[in-house]
């Protein structure tokens, strides 16, 4: 089998300073996996709280430590260094090749969408959204080819509701994902569903907005590794 996975975002429309976090690691065991966190303090964004949670998560991770003990550790230790004027929206998805299995970790009641020979379907967060706060849910599947799964960040899932032009991310990706012959590839489904969020917000996004887009194949007889970075930067004056 083989694991391709794509992210597209942007920032909120006139801020140079990103919420979002999004970091990749591969994993000790084999796999890899992709951090998605936003931290807040006295209710604002933080970037210092982001990027050390971000930090210490990966840290966990890479020492071996389970995605959902790692983000329970990062998590109380943001409530207690901050003394609950923090929080810290994590998601987190990986492909754990020890266990042969795709792990989602949520504190946030954001969903995920998930393709596969079933058809689609969004995994909602049940819980409650403060008992979520310090203990997110984790959820495993098998890992077998023809699956697709989608984390959207907040800014994605909520595009267009101030402007009574609200986002349907199923419909959206239905459009793309049902009504072709040819199925896209990771970054064309991230790439597509950002502009979609975009487009909603009318061209202007009114908070940071994430896609990451995690795809697992058939075999494949090539042994190659490959990445690729896109990171526009803004022409000074």
């Amino acid at each position: 089998m083989e694991i391709q996975a794509a992210i597209s975002k942007t920032n909120r429309y006139s801020s140079l300073e990103q919420g979002n976090k999004i970091e990749v690691i591969e994993r000790p065991n084999g796999g890899l996996s992709i951090v998605m966190a936003e931290g807040k303090l006295n209710a604002k964004r933080s970037k210092a709280v982001t990027m050390k949670a971000t930090h210490d998560i990966l840290s966990l991770i890479a020492e071996g430590v389970h995605d959902g003990a790692s983000a329970r550790v990062v998590l109380s230790r943001v409530k207690n260094e901050h003394e609950e004027k923090a929080s810290l929206a994590v998601s987190i998805i990986s492909c754990d090749l020890e266990t042969k299995t795709i792990v989602i970790t949520k504190n946030n009641s954001v969903p995920l969408f998930i393709y596969d020979h079933e058809g689609s379907r969004t995994l909602p967060i049940n819980s409650d959204p403060e008992d979520l706060r310090y203990n997110p849910s984790v959820y495993q599947f098998e890992l077998v080819p023809c699956q697709i799964f989608i984390l959207i960040s907040a800014g994605v899932l909520n595009a267009g509701k101030n402007s009574d032009n609200p986002i349907d991310v199923t419909l959206a990706l239905g459009s793309l994902l049902d009504d072709i012959d040819e199925e896209p590839t990771v970054q064309e489904i991230a790439d597509f569903l950002l502009r979609q969020a975009i487009s909603h917000d009318s061209g202007r996004p009114r908070d940071d907005m994430t896609v990451i887009v995690l795809k697992v194949l058939p075999g494949t007889y090539q042994s190659i590794r490959r990445e690729y970075v896109s990171f526009p930067i803004d022409d000074e004056d």
